[in-house]
């Protein structure tokens, strides 16, 4: 109950107050502040437990995150490899990747599936991630298939792409394997199939010389000069010699440029491949004569004076101030 105000008999002004007024206030009072002191614990509570919340939430986000970036380092499941490829689909790398772990666990026939289904999934503009698998399925049937999985396989994959393409990644299939059988018929196909291709004749005769079976290398050049216009041959014959310097007999590649060489003296370019060839296998007195000889051919100014520039930097290089002094002079020479 309020105070009340009345005027007095004399005329002067007087509050009428209960006896428990002031009580009453008291208490209100203490409710009050009661009240505006729970508010703010509240509102702490809320955001302590929000914060708490978030962190939480944070460090969830966090360990996804590092799971998947351990997935994707060193995936080691299915379910894994399932996910990585939801992002990334067109990935030949994860695929392959995925059939190794089917190996692995002596699973070819999972294998040999998912590389079916990498081929159905991934994108057909994504021609060489295709080809890649490919060749994987063409490795994982030669390995753990039989004769007859392994040629329905490279027909399906010849019908499927380039052919170019994989015949020469079965050729490197073959380079790597102990294998032996099949590679005459292979190779014969090839010389067949691609007789116009001087790359084609190279990369079977690469095999041959890396097979240890040089003699059938050499001969896969009689067959290209047999079959090549004659426009071909001295680009044939360069190209093959670099093959039998790396792989073969260096004399023998020695004796091909110089045979190309006495016919056709002007050609600067097979000069230029020869002497090349001569230093990288650090036959630097050959690369020196040869030079030598390069530098009393009657060619036009310009090509003499690569020649003799080639020559200079060779002397800069391996040789003494005399044999320095006695290019300047052969120049001097030349152009005078």
């Amino acid at each position: 109950m309020l105070p009340q105000a009345r005027i007095s008999s004399d005329a002067r002004f007087q509050w009428v107050v209960a006896p428990n007024y002031f009580d009453r206030i008291d208490s209100d009072s203490d409710d009050s502040d009661e009240d505006e002191n729970n508010e703010p614990s509240e509102k702490k509570m809320r955001k302590t437990q929000q914060r708490e919340e978030q962190k939480q939430q944070e460090l969830k986000i966090r360990k996804l995150r590092e799971d998947l970036i351990q997935i994707e380092i060193d995936p080691q499941n299915p379910d894994h490899f399932e996910r990585l490829l939801l992002s990334n689909p067109n990935s030949a790398i994860t695929w392959i990747r995925y059939m190794a772990c089917y190996i692995q666990a002596k699973d070819v026939e999972k294998a040999r599936a998912t590389a079916k289904r990498a081929l159905t999934i991934i994108d057909a503009r994504e021609e060489q991630e295709k080809i890649s698998i490919w060749t994987s399925l063409l490795i994982l049937e030669e390995l753990y298939g039989t004769k007859e999985s392994f040629k329905q396989t490279m027909d399906e994959a010849l019908r499927s792409n380039n052919e170019y393409y994989i015949y020469m990644k079965i050729l490197e299939m073959f380079t790597d394997s102990k294998r032996l059988k099949g590679l005459d018929k292979l190779i014969a196909k090839i010389n067949r199939k691609f007789s116009d291709s001087i790359e084609a004749y190279i990369h079977c005769a690469t095999v041959y010389f890396k097979k240890n079976k040089s003699g059938k290398a050499r001969f896969i050049l009689q067959k290209a000069l047999s079959t090549l216009p004659t426009e071909s041959h001295v680009s044939m014959i360069s190209q093959f010699a670099l093959v039998e310097n790396s792989n073969g007999s260096p004399e023998e590649a020695q004796t091909l440029f110089e045979h190309v060489l006495t016919c056709y003296p002007s050609r600067i370019d097979i000069w230029s491949v020869y002497i090349d060839m001569l230093i990288k296998s650090n036959r630097i007195d050959l690369a020196r004569c040869a030079l030598e000889k390069a530098a009393i051919q009657k060619l036009s100014p310009k090509k003499m004076k690569s020649l003799f520039n080639k020559w200079l930097m060779l002397e800069e290089k391996y040789g003494t101030s005399e044999s320095i002094d006695k290019v300047k002079e052969c120049m001097n020479s030349y152009f005078d």
